[in-house]
């Protein structure tokens, strides 16, 4: 039996009692947090990591869940227990055979610079690798956002200019970043025992 691509799927990570889920929300679930996801996006530190130049209102939160769904994407939100702290997705899987891009943030600014970003892309990975079958996953970043650059490089992403990286670039200055599932594997097989992958 093949593994099911297309249903809700929980993305898990337990270490020393702490426990981080990713999962795909209904549309019931972004409303009721799409306020507290507004917030992050609006962080004035957040807003420059990510060069977000625009507010964004909770009804916006929704509309780009929807938009993201309805071009083929999975987006996830992220908690610390049972704590919002923030979300992530994969996105462009159609830009190229086998490949797609990530994007995580953890937005809330108490609990940035203790490696939950690093655990939460990891989970994205895995399901980007493991449950819809990537063979290779992007990133782009802006030159100035220093800790995402270290979290990719801890999970084995290497800078990468080529045309079909380039092509994930959301600005032409961005660093573009790229990783195979075999090295992404070889990178955090630590961290990946502790993974758990499945349907919700």
């Amino acid at each position: 039996m093949g593994i099911e691509k297309d249903i809700p799927w929980l993305a898990e990570h337990r270490r020393d009692g702490e426990l981080l889920r990713a999962i795909e929300p209904t549309v019931d679930e972004v409303r009721g947090v799409a306020p507290a996801l507004a917030s992050f996006y609006d962080d004035p530190y957040n807003r420059r990591m990510m060069a977000n130049t625009v507010s964004m209102s909770a009804e916006d939160v929704v509309a780009s869940f929807a938009e993201l769904r309805a071009d083929g994407g999975r987006p996830f939100l992220l908690y610390a227990g049972e704590r919002l702290v923030g979300d992530g997705d994969l996105r462009h899987l159609s830009v190229c055979p086998g490949a797609g891009e990530v994007a995580v943030l953890v937005g809330d600014r108490t609990v940035q610079g203790r490696g939950l970003g690093t655990r939460f892309a990891a989970l994205l990975h895995a399901f980007g690798f493991q449950v819809l079958g990537l063979e290779r996953i992007f990133a782009s970043i802006l030159p100035v956002n220093e800790p995402s650059l270290r979290l990719f490089a801890r999970l084995g992403h290497a800078p990468d200019a080529s045309e079909a990286a380039r092509s994930f670039a959301d600005e032409p200055g961005d660093v573009t970043l790229s990783v195979s599932r075999a090295a992404f594997e070889s990178a955090t097989r630590e961290l990946l025992a502790d993974v758990r992958l499945r349907p919700r």
